[in-house]
């Protein structure tokens, strides 16, 4: 798993590793296109499957992607390394920065294609932190959207959602927990999440439209940071294609 390696690989002070439940990219892809910057200050990594170069128009999006997340980093790093060098005295040295992008393809369909990037960071401390952000490509304007702005109304959309996504993610907190979630509880890593201030991510099981919706939240936004991230997969239904704009429409399909 991609980013279990983020974590081995990286200089962690805390001995827990925090439990992941976020779909990874393979351990080591067939085919990838990979980016690799190290210095004394930082390590950067991207990558993406090879199979999107052949789309020479995502392409030529992903390498300048690169190019802009690798100008930042590098100089963030550079710089608070070069800041905290001249302030240091005899206290060891600020330990490297650590940066990692990872794109997978998560479904193929006429007109759209959903991708995912996983991303890990460590920036001092006691703990890096990772996630993932979720995209659309249109094969037809060549432009990259979010999921969300596929639906009308995010109350809408957490309404048609909330019902089975609250149930899902009690019963993984359950499981990592070893007790059940108390549901009056005031703690807020007890009560439910707004589905929409998650990543979302849109699947096919058919490769003809959109049939299946991830919800992940990242450390903290479900739970403490020990108990990792939550993905939760629900099928599209009726209800959650009524929340979607009419020009996306034909794009979705319920799960049968």
């Amino acid at each position: 798993m991609m980013i279990r390696q983020f974590l081995v690989a990286t200089p962690l002070l805390l001995t827990i590793t925090p439990a992941l439940a976020l779909d990874p990219p393979l351990a080591d892809p067939p085919e990838i296109e990979k980016m690799v910057r190290k210095t004394e200050n930082y390590t950067f990594e991207y990558g993406y499957p090879k199979s999107l170069v052949r789309d020479s128009q995502l392409s030529d999006y992903l390498k300048k992607d690169r190019d802009k997340e690798y100008t930042r980093f590098s100089t963030e790093a550079d710089r608070d390394h070069t800041n905290s060098a001249a302030i240091a005295g005899n206290r060891p040295r600020l330990l490297p920065y650590d940066y990692q992008v990872h794109w997978r393809e998560e479904a193929d369909i006429p007109t759209y294609r959903s991708m995912v990037q996983h991303w890990y960071g460590f920036y001092g401390g006691a703990h890096g932190i990772y996630g993932a952000k979720s995209w659309i490509w249109n094969k037809v304007t060549n432009q990259m959207i979010k999921p969300k702005s596929l639906f009308y109304s995010t109350e809408a959309f957490d309404q048609a959602l909330e019902k089975g996504f609250c149930k899902q993610l009690n019963i993984q907190r359950a499981e990592k927990r070893g007790q059940p979630v108390t549901t009056d509880s005031d703690d807020s890593f007890d009560q439910c999440i707004p589905a929409s201030d998650q990543t979302i991510i849109l699947g096919s099981t058919t490769g003809s439209g959109f049939d299946m919706i991830k919800i992940c939240a990242g450390p903290y936004a479900a739970g403490p940071y020990v108990e990792g991230d939550y993905q939760v997969d629900l099928p599209v239904t009726q209800a959650i294609i009524d929340t979607v704009k009419p020009a996306y429409r034909q794009s979705f399909s319920i799960k049968r």
